[in-house]
């Protein structure tokens, strides 16, 4: 083909096509594999990555969802494979758990304290290292974050616990190092185990209580300096705050006293005026704005249990029916990507 086309006009058509395409393509040759795993291609090829798809957890695997296919095709939940899948099912723990999606990768804990960073596109994942010990407490409570900071070219996983030093593992180093300590507490009605951060500007944010206090406040950590960082929040929260992001801002879920709910999305980044508040009407326990869908109404998962279209206009929930959803479930989103959770050896 490069004696009929040119070398650049190949790369900007293999960009464009579909992860598992390029999958193919690799066992057509070397000079292929080598070609579709260039670094170049794969940053051009997640540039252009427009589409996302929704990845659920729940009691024994992971889920995969087009949420923007074609309604007259249906919509339906993917089984997916993943690292210790097998081990996994057999054990029937209570859950494998999502920490974080950036660029492609999906970092997961299957098993306590077992973490990868896993492909579900491409089916490639790498093992990270258990933390250090001093942190594996399995009576505290942890909070867990994942992303990737382009100032410094690394992916990151953050693991805090209550008066424990945070924990942050470098994908590009491959070990782990120790900050400071973790004085926020979560609050009494959150219910999960686990709780992952939501990563928006090279920073990831959690909604906890400081110890002694009453209000909820989001608490900020930096990626670049692996340090905490202020942060503003709309208006004081008593019952509580759940985080998300929609396109690319951060937005907050805030249950008041009066069990009103209000869904705060910030417009600048870190600008305490520019917070919007949105009334939803519809009653819930917990929710988690996912994205925009198709440009209109908020599609977010709902109680644990059904995913839902939020209307912006008027406040009101309408199911968005997935076949062979589970049960149960967390959500999250990723992008289909060729980036290879193998970093170091790319760096």
């Amino acid at each position: 083909m490069s004696k009929v086309l040119p070398l650049e006009l190949i790369v900007d058509i293999l960009s464009r096509l579909p992860v598992k395409s390029l999958c193919r393509f690799k066992c057509v040759s070397k000079p292929w594999r080598s070609l579709i795993s260039d670094p170049d291609l794969v940053k051009t090829h997640l540039h252009r990555a427009e589409s996302k798809r929704l990845i659920l957890s729940s009691r024994n695997s992971l889920y995969s969802i087009d949420h923007e296919a074609p309604c007259e095709n249906g919509v339906v939940a993917v089984d997916l494979d993943f690292p210790l899948k097998q081990t996994f099912q057999s054990l029937h723990p209570p859950w494998v758990h999502i920490i974080g999606s950036c660029n492609g990768l999906v970092c997961i804990l299957p098993q306590p304290d077992t973490f990868f960073a896993f492909n579900p596109a491409t089916h490639e994942s790498v093992q990270i290292s258990a933390p250090p010990t001093r942190l594996l407490d399995p009576n505290n409570v942890h909070s867990y974050g994942f992303g990737y900071v382009p100032s410094i070219d690394d992916y990151k996983l953050v693991k805090a616990a209550q008066g424990k030093p945070i924990a942050v593992f470098s994908l590009r180093t491959g070990a782990w190092k120790l900050g400071e300590r973790f004085n926020y507490v979560r609050h009494a009605d959150y219910f999960l185990s686990i709780v992952p951060g939501t990563l928006v500007n090279d920073a990831l944010h959690w909604a906890f209580k400081v110890p002694n206090g009453s209000a909820c406040v989001v608490a900020a950590f930096d990626l670049v300096n692996d340090k905490f960082r202020d942060f503003p929040v709309p208006e004081p929260a008593v019952l509580g705050f759940s985080t998300g992001v929609l396109s690319g801002n951060l937005c907050l879920m805030h249950i008041d006293g009066l069990r009103r709910q209000y869904l705060w999305v910030m417009k600048e980044y870190r600008v305490g005026e520019s917070w919007t508040k949105v009334l939803v009407v519809d009653p819930f326990r917990m929710v988690q704005p996912l994205c925009l869908w198709k440009n209109s109404n908020i599609l977010m998962a709902k109680d644990v249990r059904e995913l839902v279209l939020f209307n912006r206009k008027d406040g009101t929930f309408k199911n968005f029916k997935v076949d062979g959803i589970p049960d149960m479930f967390f959500a999250n989103l990723y992008v289909e990507s060729l980036v290879s959770p193998n970093f170091q050896l790319h760096v």
